[in-house]
Parts: C-alpha cells; structure tokens; sequence
C-alpha cells in the first residue's frame, strides 16, 4: 500500500511538472503575439464574430459572386466547387450569381423558408447552402430546401457547420436524401488559403481572407499558434514518461469539463435565486448533473437542451417563461406556451409577444422555440471550451461575478417584460390576440 501511494505521488509530481511546462510554452507565445499583434482581428474587434448573416453568409457570399467586390471575378467559386464539391457538378462560373437570404416562398412543413447562401448558373443549376455557426437547426429545414433544389436541372445541397457535423431529424423531417456536409475546420479553411493565394495581387482583398481564416481558426479551436502546437509536441514525445502523462491528462479532460459547467449551473442557479426569481425545479428541461455528464459523454443519452427557467407571465392560457440554456452557447431569452403548448414563437398570433421583447431590446433573435433569445456575455461555448471566458470559470471569483452579472441582466429584462405585457395598451392588444 504504502508503495502504490509513493508511485501515486511520483506520477502526480511528473504530471504537474509536464503541465508547468506547457503553461510556460503558452505564456512564451501569448507574449509574442502581445508583441507583434497576433491577437488582433478586425471582425472581432467590430463583434460580428458569430453572425451568421451579417457576417459569415455574406461573406462568403460575396466570395462566391464572379461579379463581386473582390475583382477575382470567378476564380473563387472555381475554387470552391474544386476544393468543397470535388468537381461533382457541371457549372458554368461565369455569369453566374450569387446571394444571401435568398427567399423561396412562404414557410410549410415542406416547401418555403430562407435560404442562407445559393449560387445559380445561366443553365438552371444551383449550390444551395445552409450555414449553421451556433443556431440550432429548424424544424424541417433541411427538407424544404431539398425540395427546392429538386426546381433546378441540377443541383447541390449543402450542409455547412463548424466542424462538419450532420443535420438532425428535426431539420431533415426523418427522411433520407442526398445532402453534402462540409466543415469551416477543414474544407472552408482550405479554400479560403487558396482564395488568399489567388488574390496576392489584390492586398486588401488578402488582407480580409486572411483576417477571416484567422477568425475561423478560432472559432474551429484550430490554433493559430502553430508554432506553440509543435513546442507542444515536441516537449511531450521527448520522453515515454512525458508521452504517459499526456495522455492521462487527456483521459480527465470530460470530467473537467462536466465539472466546470456543473458549477456553473449551481453558480447561476443560487445568483437567480439572490435577485429574487424563482426557478421552476420542476421544468422537464431543468439542468441535473446527470444531463451535464450526457453532454460530453457520447455512451449516454444525452440531451443537449437543458437549463433554468423562470415563469414570468400566465394570463388567458399564455405563459411566458425566461430561461437560460445551453446548446453549444449559453443563451437567454423568452419562450412561450399556449394552453401548455410550446413551440409557437414564430406564429402569426403570437406577435404581439414578439413585438414586446424586440422593442425592449433589439439585440433579441426570434425562431419557433424562442420570442427572443441572446448569447450571454461573455459568450461561454461550452462545446468547444477553448475560450478565455470558458477558462476563467475555474476562477470561484470569476465563476461568481460572470454568474451574478447574467443574473442581474436577467432580473432588469424580466423586469422591463413584465412591465410592458403590464402596460394597457399591449394587454389589450394582447387580450384581443388571445380571445
């Protein structure tokens, strides 16, 4: 016994030494980028990091436009139908248009909606695009854009997110048909290297693919200190002892993280709690340790939709909730139920709702699931967890004051709603949609 407690402690000590190690590699190479200004990045410095449309869409968007902006006329989209469609359909690049938002009918179960990114040829042939950053997929979405592409002679249908995952049941309707996956990991980073190679002669246009696949690089965890990654390396296979504890470290990385959101989720609940709301325990969506362990681990069933909610108006069979949930992000907002019933945030009836929290705020995405959601700041992505913020949580003082602060926005947004479904105008407005 005492033995096995002496190996324990050498293995511990081996541990801690390679992770003082790393952690000076890291500091080294944090400074150089202080020093050169490696950190800076003009999309992030404007906050559109994650904007789907504004940003990520119209961006690429515009790549794909032989008449863009750029003046590289169609070299781009030659690129990307070489790099992400492997030459898999017959195009004509030239004449061809490209557009963001492009509008295909009134939204059924299966026909209609928006489409984030389409490219068309002169011969009826189309890339259909839909673009996930952090939103989560919308009931049949997949499927109705599939039905649209069956309008052209030929078509391409893809799926494109962080890091290439597939499309759920929920946006495909639970049917099966063909569809590409690509990734902005891989397949986006590889063209956009070779659109920054084709644009050498034109050095803004450069400049702005190469501030843009440094903003992917981050968003994918995709370092962008590959030197750093290769000190790394190096330092860790100089010895099978090195190699050893690496990989024991890796094996404990799920429980860190598991541990980290858990005490989040107990941090935020007990701050809510200090404001004066009430959490609704009984909500079937109300987070449990086991639901966070279901979230990294892929043996388990798990379910990526949990949180805290809180019921701040029930008149006339409405109900509306604030919550507070993850999915990749952590983000906040206002649900809606009639007559128990969920999901209706983007009914027609349901606008007036719609139109109370956007006038408060602005800043408020609506969908089916939510009259208006927001990340919280800052923006804690608990699925990549690579992120300054995500780290600081290990920090109880940090943990406290991020949680405290997400508390007291939501006490003054719950505060400022309830006000104005108070308000007579809107409640008669409001009464006169519900009966």
């Amino acid at each position: 016994m005492e033995e096995l407690k002496e190996q324990t402690r050498i293995n511990l000590y081996s541990m801690r030494a390679l992770l003082e190690k790393t952690t000076a590699i890291v500091r080294k190479h944090h400074q150089i980028l202080d020093v050169t200004g490696g950190r800076f990045n003009l999309f992030e410095v404007i906050g559109v990091t994650t904007a789907e449309t504004r940003l990520h869409s119209a961006f690429i968007t515009e790549l794909l436009d032989p008449k863009g902006s750029h003046g590289l006329k169609d070299k781009p989209l030659k690129s990307f139908i070489r790099h992400c469609l492997e030459d898999d359909i017959e195009f004509q690049t030239e004449g061809a248009t490209s557009k963001a938002e492009h509008y295909i009918g009134v939204k059924t179960e299966k026909e209609g909606g928006q489409i984030d990114i389409i490219v068309r040829d002169n011969q009826n042939r189309a890339i259909i695009i839909e673009n996930k950053i952090n939103a989560g997929d919308q009931e049949y979405q997949m499927l109705r854009y599939y039905n649209h592409s069956k309008t052209y002679k030929d078509s391409r249908l893809i799926y494109l997110s962080l890091d290439g995952k597939q499309p759920t049941a929920y946006s495909t309707g639970g049917e099966e048909f063909n569809f590409i996956t690509l990734s902005y990991r891989y397949e986006i980073i590889n063209w956009l290297t070779e659109c920054k190679q084709l644009a050498v002669d034109f050095p803004l246009v450069r400049e702005a693919i190469n501030h843009y696949i440094n903003l992917i690089k981050q968003l994918t965890n995709t370092s962008l200190m590959d030197n750093m990654n290769q000190e790394i390396v190096e330092m860790i296979t100089h010895s099978p002892e090195n190699m050893q504890n690496a990989f024991e470290l890796a094996k404990t990385l799920n429980n860190v993280k598991i541990r980290i959101q858990w005490e989040f989720w107990k941090q935020l609940q007990q701050a809510l709690g200090d404001q004066g709301l009430k959490i609704k325990t009984d909500d079937p969506k109300h987070v449990e340790a086991e639901k966070v362990r279901g979230y990294y681990e892929k043996t388990r069933n798990k379910n990526i939709y949990y949180g805290l909610w809180i019921e701040v108006y029930n008149q006339a069979g409405i109900t509306v909730h604030w919550g507070c949930e993850v999915e990749e992000t952590i983000y906040s907002g206002f649900t809606i139920e009639k007559d128990g019933v969920g999901g209706i945030s983007d009914r027609a009836d349901m606008k007036p709702y719609r139109d109370v929290i956007m006038e408060y705020d602005g800043r408020y995405q609506s969908n089916q699931c939510w009259l208006g959601w927001q990340n919280v700041s800052p923006e804690l992505d608990f699925k990549m967890f690579d992120s300054e913020a995500i780290f600081s949580l290990a920090d109880p003082k940090k943990l406290k004051e991020i949680t405290e602060s997400i508390a007291l926005q939501a006490k003054n947004d719950i505060d400022q709603v309830m006000l104005r479904l108070a308000n007579k105008e809107v409640s008669e407005v409001l009464d006169v949609k519900v009966n």
